[in-house]
């Protein structure tokens, strides 16, 4: 009954989410193209895919590793991903091209999941960390379709939220056919809201697996060529009410060094107009990414607005600040700069990454700061020192190298449990005659 109010609710706010898209496609149009494929009105797909949805770009990026593999180890079953964003669209063009077949995943109404998915007759469905939906996960518990939540995280915040409406997510999580979790303290919230001990692995984040070509590797030694040495640091996937506060920071540093630069990568591209803006207001001297490949000698601020060159300016830079951790946001992933050797530092908001964060901390890979104003004191020692520099970035890096390995260890238990319910072993719901649907 309570899915059914979901849906009814659903239905009732289609103008208003249609209006959001509109709304904002007038700084990314990707919003108010291909909304058929919303309703589930997609472009040809093939039977018996491996259907794995990814939200946006960090969840497409963390499942590249993943895909690639998986292509070389199944060629002969088509892989379908879908995505919520037209960034999360473009990043899956990017990375894979025709390999992989693309849509959007249509919105929760339970009609589009009964029609969609006999057309489809997908392999699994697999969810990167946490993108649930309930009339989906329904719809391919009585199509018998088997749904894995991999590299599943669940924060404290989150967990309470799902508590909450309990009568909802709990139906819903005790229909996943198995949930490969980051870190024990993700699989204990999962245990805490019903699910079955038995159907939680953990395997770690195969954020850690991470490979660090050998472009990148030239990309990151130009850029640092362009800046001519400069002491620089990044201030990495910001959000609204960080941008401003974060260059008071900087100003203030430059008072004592100078020549620093601050590079800016603000989170959604949807905001890189107003952030512009907001540096601009600031009046510290700048340039933009999109109109400059390089920053000007007298620049003081470097505006990242563009896509998919995070780990160019993680590298580039001599230390690393994680943004959405000022602005109780709940920060943004730490292993990438980790991945490169760089000195991280976090505000005190990081719930969406605790588990990490907090085992970082105890190997004292990550230097958590409880104000903006510890966090230039922090900022300026590290960019006076290069000793403290290699200290912390080097504890970082040894904590991104002790956590490789999930990739693996999820292939091997996603490939268990494929071969259990292939074998007609898995003693699970897909051993029991489907349910008549009564959904409206």
């Amino acid at each position: 009954m309570t899915r059914l109010l979901f849906s009814a609710l659903l239905y009732c706010l289609t103008p208003a989410l249609l209006l959001r898209l509109w709304l904002r496609g007038r700084t990314l149009p990707g919003y108010r193209q291909r909304w058929r494929e919303r309703f589930g009105h997609w472009p040809a797909m093939p039977e018996g895919a491996l259907w794995l949805h990814s939200v946006s770009v960090g969840e497409t990026i963390a499942a590249r590793p993943f895909v690639e593999r998986w292509l070389t180890r199944h060629p002969h079953i088509p892989v379908i991903i879908t995505t919520m964003t037209p960034t999360g669209s473009e990043t899956v063009t990017a990375l894979f091209g025709d390999k992989v077949h693309h849509a959007y995943l249509p919105w929760d109404f339970p009609h589009v999941y009964r029609r969609l998915l006999p057309l489809l007759k997908p392999k699994a469905l697999v969810i990167m960390e946490t993108e649930l939906w309930p009339n989906l996960i329904n719809a391919c518990d009585r199509q018998q379709v088997p749904v894995f939540l991999v590299n599943g995280r669940l924060s404290e915040r989150s967990a309470h939220g799902y508590q909450r409406f309990r009568a909802l997510t709990r139906p819903m999580l005790q229909q996943l056919t198995g949930i490969a979790a980051q870190h024990g303290p993700d699989a204990e919230r999962f245990q805490a809201l019903g699910v079955q001990p038995a159907a939680i692995e953990v395997t770690g984040s195969i954020k850690f697996d991470l490979s660090i070509s050998s472009q990148l590797t030239g990309d990151i030694a130009a850029f640092k060529r362009s800046i001519k040495g400069r002491p620089a640091w990044v201030a990495a996937s910001t959000h609204a009410g960080e941008e401003a506060d974060l260059l008071e920071v900087h100003r203030r540093i430059t008072e004592t060094l100078p020549d620093t630069l601050m590079i800016l990568v603000p989170r959604h591209p949807d905001r890189f107009g107003t952030v512009a803006d907001i540096v601009n207001a600031s009046g510290l001297p700048y340039s933009r990414r999109s109109k400059r490949r390089q920053p000007r000698q007298d620049d003081k601020v470097y505006l990242a607005d563009s896509l998919g060159e995070l780990m160019l300016f993680f590298g580039a830079a001599q230390v690393a600040v994680m943004g959405n951790t000022f602005n109780g946001g709940g920060g943004h992933n730490p292993i990438e700069p980790a991945a490169l050797g760089k000195p991280v530092l976090t505000g005190p908001s990081y719930t969406n990454f605790q588990s990490i964060i907090n085992a970082m901390q105890t190997d004292q890979g990550i230097i958590v700061t409880d104000s903006l104003q510890t966090l230039e004191k922090r900022l300026m020692g590290l960019l006076k020192s290069q000793d403290l520099r290699d200290t912390f970035g080097q504890r970082a890096y040894v904590f991104y190298q002790q956590q490789q390995g999930a990739l693996q260890r999820l292939e091997h238990w996603l490939d268990h449990q494929l071969n259990l319910i292939d074998s007609g072993s898995e003693p699970s719901r897909f051993a029991q005659p489907p349910k008549v649907s009564t959904d409206r």
